[in-house]
C-alpha cells in the first residue's frame, strides 16, 4: 500500500513535473485554500527548495511562479551510481581493472590541485584539517573535525557520494586516502573506518606532528 504524500510533497512533485506554477496553478492540483498553499511556498522557500520570481502580466498585477532549486531537485531520486557502474564495468571488460585505476588517478590530481589552491603548506597541521574538513562539506561529505587528544586529531566523513563504486572498486578509496596525505603533508594519516566497508563513516586519524 502506497504512502499518501504530504501537502509539502504534492507541491514539490508538482514543480518536478512541471517546471514553474503559481499559486493558483498549484491550487488547480491540491483542494486546499491558496492561503495554505502559500505558507506551504514560505517554508519551502525558506528551506532553499524552491525559488520565486516575479513575472509581468499583459493586464494587472505581476503574478509570482515557483520552481525547484538545485537543493530541491536533490530531493527526487536519480540512478547516475548505477550508470556510472554499468560504464565501469564495460571499462573493466574492454580494458581492464588497471583502466579503472588510472580514471581515479586522474581524478586525484585534480582534486589535488583544487584541494591545494585552499590548504597551503605554512599552515599547522590542524589549519590543514580543518579546512580539508570544510572543502569536503561543500563537496557535500557531510564532514566533521575532531580533536582526540595532544597529539592526535580525527575527521570523519558520513556520506560518501560514491558509496557504491567504492564497495566494488578500491581505487576510489585508495585514491582519496593518497589525496588526503599529499594535501595535508603528512604520512601520519590512518583510515580506521570506511564506509564501502560497512562502516557508519569514513574516519581518518591523523597525528599532530609528522616527525613523530
Amino acid at each position: 500500500m502506497s504512502k499518501e504524500l504530504t501537502t509539502r510533497e504534492k507541491i514539490l512533485k508538482l514543480l518536478k513535473k512541471y517546471q514553474s506554477l503559481s499559486v493558483s496553478d498549484i491550487r488547480n492540483y491540491i483542494s486546499i485554500t491558496e492561503m495554505a498553499i502559500r505558507k506551504h511556498l514560505t517554508k519551502l522557500e525558506a528551506d532553499k527548495l524552491i525559488d520565486s520570481k516575479s513575472v509581468r502580466q499583459p493586464m494587472g498585477r505581476p503574478v509570482i511562479y515557483y520552481k525547484l532549486t538545485t537543493a530541491g531537485e536533490s530531493l527526487f531520486p536519480k540512478s547516475y551510481d548505477v550508470i556510472v557502474m554499468d560504464f565501469l564495468s564495460d571499462i573493466e571488460a574492454t580494458m581492464g581493472e588497471e583502466a579503472i585505476e588510472q580514471l581515479f588517478e586522474n581524478r586525484e590530481k585534480r582534486m589535488r590541485k583544487k584541494y591545494q589552491r585552499q590548504i597551503f603548506e605554512e599552515d599547522t597541521i590542524e589549519e590543514k584539517v580543518k579546512t580539508l574538513v570544510k572543502v569536503q562539506n561543500e563537496s557535500g561529505y557531510m564532514s566533521e573535525f575532531q580533536d582526540e587528544g595532544e597529539q592526535t586529531l580525527a575527521f570523519s566523513q558520513y556520506n560518501c557520494p560514491i558509496a557504491a563504486i567504492a564497495s566494488k572498486y578500491d581505487a576510489p578509496c585508495e585514491s582519496e586516502w593518497n589525496l588526503f596525505k599529499t594535501v595535508l603533508g603528512t604520512e601520519k594519516i590512518e583510515r580506521v573506518e570506511c564506509i564501502a566497508k560497512g562502516g557508519n563513516a569514513c574516519k581518518y586519524i591523523v597525528k599532530k606532528r609528522s616527525d613523530n
